[in-house]
């Protein structure tokens, strides 16, 4: 087939005539473009393979003696009409567009193979849980602007969009197909998330984390959109691409830390004057942190059986463990008072963030710290890079000190110098955003944070902890 291209296209040129869609012959189908009233009636080539699955190559050879050649069709909109040819000068033009066809599919073989393409990308494959998916990245910061007041609620709502003068919000536009559409679903894998920051690296992302995931997810059971385990998944990208980094998250959900804070909050918005630390929930929570530490070193593992099998072009691949950063800072930081409580006070209605100061001192001095050090025995145990991401958001922590949310009149995306990094909760709010399962994870400046922290460790290899906003402060 590629000499007989060659051979027809030695020839002078014939100009193809544009031709009307009823003047076609029956083996040559056209495609018509409606919506372009400029060219109605008017009709491009679409190449289709012949009904029965080869070439006539009798007709590549000439069309009353002489040879044509012929360039690919354009699109309408590009190319001015062209005056109606007469009938004999039309016929030969059919024969052209036949030959056109079969030189087009002649040349299309020698184009590489996008199975050779794939298999010399790089790629950084992300597992684990919705600290490394992405979650929460729908938002620039929180703010109390409703969607009556702005459309983009002080420009933090990334998935909000006006048609007509009415706004929209599809969280599709930031989660990819990921976000939260009924039930089994919402792995709200974002456009921003962590893994996108080894895109300044050359590598490219792959996301397989899926928000709410815990270890068994990892070794050996499907879970939300992800129809197999994400060790399964990561076995097909390592079997077709060049797997240069995997980044793992995992044992969050193992010991359910979404659940025990929203134990706290709600504690605290009934106006009871415990805690999570004086009813032994912290207690609870580290006596459960050996058991975790054994299935995360068992999803390690996994990952290391599998990317043993994977070929030659993946031997060199880097493993990562990292661990969580507190999404809150230490009562002495909390800018409002405790109060007694209850769904009316600023904790509440505008940070977005309930609890008491024993919960936040509970969760920032002694519960994250304890999760941190626990993965970082882990990595050393299996051989894995740590990544300790226990400051990463320091500095803009939710209703931290120094921090602010937007206001009607702001632009977010250009405050992130001043912005809380982490999603407030939106349960007993006075104005409810997003979705619930957002809450208490880094934003989009804070999954910025996280790339940028795995970004570092990527291009300076070894195990070192990140802290992209202000040194952590014990209290």
């Amino acid at each position: 087939m590629g000499s007989m291209a060659s051979s027809v296209t030695a020839a002078p040129p014939m100009v193809l005539p544009r031709l009307r869609a009823d003047s076609w012959p029956s083996r040559v189908r056209s495609r018509m473009c409606p919506r372009s009233p400029e060219h109605r009636g008017q009709a491009y080539v679409s190449v289709l393979p012949h009904p029965e699955g080869r070439l006539k190559r009798r007709l590549l050879r000439t069309v009353k003696g002489t040879a044509v050649s012929a360039t690919v069709p354009q699109h309408p909109r590009s190319v001015p009409a062209v005056p109606r040819r007469p009938r004999h000068v039309r016929r030969a033009g059919h024969a052209g567009w036949v030959l056109a066809i079969l030189a087009l599919s002649a040349t299309a073989l020698a184009v590489p193979a996008p199975a050779q393409a794939q298999a010399d990308e790089q790629v950084a494959v992300s597992l684990g849980d919705s600290f490394i998916s992405g979650e929460a990245g729908r938002w620039w910061g929180n703010s109390t602007v409703s969607a009556a007041a702005g459309c983009t609620r002080g420009g933090t709502d990334r998935a909000a969009y006006r048609k007509r003068l009415i706004c929209y919000y599809d969280p599709q536009r930031v989660y990819d197909g990921t976000a939260v559409h009924g039930e089994g679903t919402g792995c709200h894998r974002s456009d921003v998330a962590e893994i996108t920051g080894l895109g300044q690296a050359g590598l490219t992302p792959v996301n397989l984390a899926c928000s709410g995931a815990e270890t068994r997810h990892v070794i050996n059971e499907a879970f939300k959109e992800n129809t197999a385990s994400q060790a399964e998944l990561l076995a097909q990208v390592a079997a077709t691409r060049q797997v240069k980094v995997v980044v793992l998250s995992i044992g969050g959900n193992d010991l359910n830390l979404s659940g025990m804070l929203r134990r706290c909050a709600a504690m605290y918005m009934a106006g009871d004057k415990r805690s999570c630390a004086s009813t032994g929930e912290g207690d609870r929570f580290l006596a459960a942190l050996p058991a975790v530490e054994q299935q995360v070193t068992l999803a390690v593992q996994k990952i290391r059986q599998v990317m043993g099998r994977a070929s030659a072009r993946s031997a060199g691949y880097r493993l990562i463990l990292q661990s969580y950063p507190s999404p809150v800072p230490s009562s002495a930081r909390v800018r409002y008072g405790e109060g007694g409580g209850g769904k009316a006070t600023k904790r509440t209605l505008v940070g977005g963030c309930p609890l008491r100061d024993a919960d936040f001192d509970l969760m920032h001095d002694t519960l994250a710290p304890a999760i941190d050090a626990m993965l970082r025995r882990v990595a050393t145990a299996t051989g894995a890079e740590f990544l300790s991401m226990l400051g990463a958001v320091e500095g803009h922590t939710l209703c931290e000190q120094g921090t602010s949310q937007s206001g009607p009149l702001d632009d977010a995306a250009k405050l992130g110098d001043t912005m809380e990094w982490v999603r407030y909760g939106t349960v007993g709010a006075k104005i409810s955003q997003g979705h619930q399962q957002e809450a208490m994870h880094p934003n989009a400046f804070g999954q910025q944070a996280l790339g940028r922290c795995l970004l570092a460790l990527y291009r300076n290899p070894g195990t070192q902890p990140c802290n992209v906003g202000t040194p952590r402060s014990q209290t």
